[in-house]
């Protein structure tokens, strides 16, 4: 008797140690908000990924995919302001050596599409991390929204994560935004 109640103990510790890696959990958007001042400027740029997308089906979170990526582009670009690395106030791009929050979201968003994410499940998303502004990268997938941030080398379920979502990508075109409304269980 007492070995089934240590397997069964075991499967709980187990389970309840793996249940923060599921997210399960999915930002809840509402109405078009305004776009960020340097996304505007970086759709001159890059007008390809500020247009209409499809949608596709939730792909399955790759956690060991999103945790390389996550980690490698934290550790290539090294933490600067636009203004130091670029020589203005605010400039975005995904092809910095170094950079602010905005250029670690854009360098991981190339990353993962050359690694057959969507773009429809890539969003750059805004908030504020209790000291200020600040922009992730959110990927959408059917196990829930996982936020891939600069100052984490870990992946976090968005339920996890330290801040305070504000405004993210619409998923069906690149150049607009939208409202963060709250969380949901319920997938998009």
């Amino acid at each position: 008797m007492s070995v089934p109640l240590f397997l069964l103990a075991a499967l709980a510790a187990l389970f309840s140690f793996l249940a923060p890696a599921m997210a399960s959990t999915w930002l809840k958007t509402g109405k078009e908000t305004s776009r960020p001042y340097g996304h505007v400027e970086y759709c001159t740029r890059n007008a390809s990924d500020c247009r209409g997308r499809s949608s596709t089906k939730l792909p399955p979170a790759r956690l060991g995919v999103l945790n390389n990526v996550n980690l490698a582009v934290n550790r290539a670009i090294k933490p600067t302001s636009d203004r130091v690395a670029f020589g203005r106030k605010e400039f975005w791009t995904a092809r910095a050596r170094s950079g602010d929050c905005e250029d670690y979201a854009l360098a991981k968003r190339a990353k993962l599409l050359r690694k057959g994410y969507k773009s429809s499940q890539l969003l750059l998303t805004m908030g504020h991390n209790g000291r200020e502004a600040h922009t992730v990268l959110v990927v959408r997938t059917r196990d829930g929204d996982y936020v891939l941030d600069n100052l984490a080398n870990s992946v976090q379920p968005v339920q996890s994560a330290r801040m305070s979502f504000l405004k993210i990508q619409s998923p069906q075109h690149g150049g607009r935004w939208l409202r963060v409304t709250g969380k949901t269980g319920k997938a998009p």
